[in-house]
């Protein structure tokens, strides 16, 4: 088949997805597919995509993994691969996401909405009961771009007056746990639905920011993650239902932080990162599945899409 691997865009993870597109490319290449890596920095890119049989979406953030993407691709009829454009929009919005979470009964941290231009008051008034120190991030961003670790009303609006080539009007701030990070990540296998083996990121640096995630040699991985089994089942079950709680399809990763109670969801990645070193496909060959195997088998659920309504 012929095969658009689509990377890049405006958002600031657009060019560190080119570590997921290239080597899911080589991969495609060597089963035998004609393929064509199509950066979406270029507005017109989806003119291409109508002489490619599907499209394998590797790109990360903004546009890539948001549900816009998505929709342009199903727009165009065109078989893709991961989730469609609600699940998509759901694990971008962190708030939205957290709020499901909650309402189903699944457990992940109290949290506050920040938006620029709020006054000193205004701040404190949205953390309500939340303590010092704290966790902040984008509400619709990844790969902890403008995330960090907050101490004080004061840092958290020189955040939201901050001025640079990427800033966010929304931030989500919840409280920060000094654990490791734990990931589960999940994928479509001939229809049937299965969690891979945890991992656990420990990083090198003051938690698992974006220099971490990007540089082998400031995270190590361990996984299976050196847990009781009890508890990797647990986190393995809970990511299976957030991935259908929230409509996901074909593969994702769902991330957890150990809280005194027990695991907590932090997030859940659409699209998640596709290196040859990355924390997907350490997962996966931890279940016996190849770097080769994992990307034929995402490609593959793709053309096993549940079907959706073409007038």
């Amino acid at each position: 088949m012929r095969i658009s691997v689509l990377v890049g865009g405006p958002s600031p993870e657009g060019e560190g997805s080119y570590t997921s597109g290239d080597p899911a490319a080589k991969a495609l290449a060597g089963l035998g597919h004609d393929v064509d890596i199509i950066d979406m920095l270029d507005l017109e890119f989806w003119k291409r995509l109508h002489t490619y049989d599907a499209a394998f979406v590797a790109g990360h953030g903004w546009y890539a993994e948001d549900g816009k993407l998505q929709g342009l691709l199903e727009m165009l009829r065109l078989p893709y691969t991961g989730s469609g454009v609600l699940a998509s929009a759901l694990g971008m919005h962190k708030p939205t996401f957290k709020k499901l979470l909650a309402a189903h009964g699944l457990p992940t941290l109290p949290f506050a909405v920040l938006r620029r231009g709020m006054a000193h008051d205004e701040v404190e008034q949205a953390l309500n009961s939340l303590e010092f120190p704290l966790f902040m991030k984008p509400a619709s961003s990844g790969d902890s771009f403008e995330a960090g670790i907050i101490h004080s009303v004061e840092d958290i609006q020189e955040i939201l007056t901050g001025e640079g080539q990427y800033v966010s009007q929304e931030y989500l701030a919840e409280p920060y746990l000094q654990t490791n990070t734990m990931t589960v990540g999940v994928l479509n296998i001939a229809g049937e639905t299965r969690a891979l083996p945890v991992l656990e990121a420990v990083s090198k640096n003051e938690f698992y920011d974006n220099e971490a995630k990007n540089d082998p040699r400031l995270t190590d991985y361990r996984c299976p993650a050196p847990v009781p089994d009890e508890l990797a089942q647990s986190m393995q079950d809970m990511a299976l239902r957030v991935f259908e709680l929230c409509g996901c399809y074909g593969v994702g990763r769902v991330d957890f932080m150990m809280a005194p109670d027990g695991p907590v969801v932090l997030e859940l990645n659409t699209v998640p990162g596709m290196a040859l070193t990355g924390n997907l496909a350490t997962m996966a060959a931890a279940d016996g599945i190849s770097y080769e195997q994992m990307i034929e088998t995402i490609l593959a659920s793709g053309f096993r899409r549940p079907a959706v309504y073409h007038p």
